[in-house]
């Protein structure tokens, strides 16, 4: 989990991923499948930004689920008007359902477990309208997953003369990947030295629609490009 460098999560991936392009692809899919939706929950949500720019810029009402506090304090302050509950995406109860659910950027890999991933999907059924939708963005299927890769991102802030430069190792265990994060992050008053150790479970597209039909979802489909080439699961609830 990123509990190393929460406050430097939107300075890094705000580097490269393209939130804006994504929101865009999301709303096309849920215009053409859930045309009258309104209402989204986001879980692992993070510091907010895919609920952030659904909301402004495609006028859907989002709120959010995530189990690090740190980001959901970052993502309150984006949506002031939404709400955000700190809680395992495997097992929360909030008394209340919704139109549309979205778990993105592969924070279902995060579950580790098969068995986790199902009763995941099956709070993710309890919390949707009849005909609600649900998108899930996976994690690598195993054979995908390469260990040994280093990958390198940098990223700075003018406003405040902060710098960060993220380097990552890939391992694998077992049906397990790891990312061991280490991160060099310069300030006017020095520079100072973090990591955080990240696993992910690996899961085969069959695996994984067969957790969700076990969850009592309906008209499953899978897309393999998804949003940024680890494909995408979408499902009903009818």
């Amino acid at each position: 989990m990123f509990s190393e460098a929460p406050e430097l999560y939107d300075l890094i991936y705000g580097s490269f991923k393209d939130y804006d392009d994504e929101a865009e692809s999301i709303a096309q899919v849920l215009k053409r499948l859930a045309p009258t939706a309104k209402v989204i929950l986001d879980v692992g949500c993070g510091t907010g930004e895919h609920a952030r720019h659904l909301q402004t810029e495609h006028g859907y009402i989002v709120h959010g689920l995530d189990i690090q506090p740190a980001f959901l304090e970052v993502a309150r302050v984006k949506l002031p008007d939404s709400q955000f509950w700190e809680a395992d995406m495997a097992d929360f109860d909030l008394g209340v359902r919704f139109d549309v659910i979205l778990c993105l950027f592969s924070s279902i890999g995060y579950l580790c477990e098969v068995d986790r991933v199902e009763q995941a999907l099956r709070c993710f059924q309890r919390h949707l309208h009849p005909d609600g939708v649900l998108v899930v963005e996976p994690w690598f299927a195993p054979g995908s997953w390469n260990p040994g890769k280093v990958y390198v991102q940098s990223a700075e802030s003018e406003s405040d003369g902060l710098h960060v430069v993220r380097m990552s190792h890939s391992s694998i265990e077992g049906r397990i990947s790891k990312l061991e994060f280490h991160y060099l992050v310069g300030r006017p008053g020095g520079v100072d030295y973090r990591v955080e150790h990240h696993e992910l479970g690996l899961f085969t597209t069959a695996e994984l629609t067969a957790c969700f039909e076990r969850a009592g979802l309906d008209d499953v489909s899978y897309e393999p490009d998804g949003l940024i080439g680890r494909g995408m699961f979408v499902a009903r609830v009818r």
